[in-house]
């Protein structure tokens, strides 16, 4: 048998991490910085709350072209979980009324969902933003709607819209 570099094994050779069938599960090995390390639980302290606060999260993207008309646009949950934040940012100015974006999972709205654009004062990178509370929870593959009441008169006014879904 030739002599291999441990550094230099490939595929089958390969092996799981040192003591990973003691690891407690949910735990990730955490290297030292000198050859070794231990399996331990993430917490904000060996990463910053922000990431901490990330962490099983998705965020689906839609783009909605004209929000001079009543129309919908769709975007599929590709993992099941639970809408806790929706936002919206135009890329103009509007004209005429506020456009309100309202959202349905099924055929039922997602409740305190709805986003309104003010028409007053608006301008391209104007950010609104939803918290739902109910009707909010969505299954792998299932169709989320994102429906314009067709207010503003500015048929160039297109919006993109995030959908943050907490799948832990």
């Amino acid at each position: 048998m030739p002599d291999v570099q441990h550094a230099n094994l490939t595929g089958a050779e390969l092996h799981e991490p040192k003591g990973v069938a003691g690891a407690s599960v949910n735990t990730l090995y955490v290297a030292n910085g000198s050859g070794s390390g231990t399996w331990q639980k993430v917490t904000a302290t060996q990463i910053d709350a922000t990431t901490v606060n990330n962490l099983n999260k998705v965020v689906l993207n839609v783009h909605h072209d004209n929000l001079s008309t009543t129309s919908s646009r769709f975007v599929v949950a590709p993992i099941a979980g639970t809408i806790i934040a929706i936002y919206s940012v135009i890329d103009s100015s509007i004209a005429t009324a506020d456009t309100v974006l309202s959202f349905e999972i099924g055929g039922v709205a997602v409740t305190n969902g709805n986003i309104t654009i003010t028409q007053s004062g608006s301008a391209a990178g104007d950010v609104d933003s939803s918290t739902p509370t109910g009707n909010n929870t969505v299954s792998a593959g299932q169709a989320i709607e994102v429906i314009s009441n067709g207010g503003t008169t500015t048929s160039s006014a297109h919006a993109n819209i995030s959908i943050v879904i907490d799948v832990s």
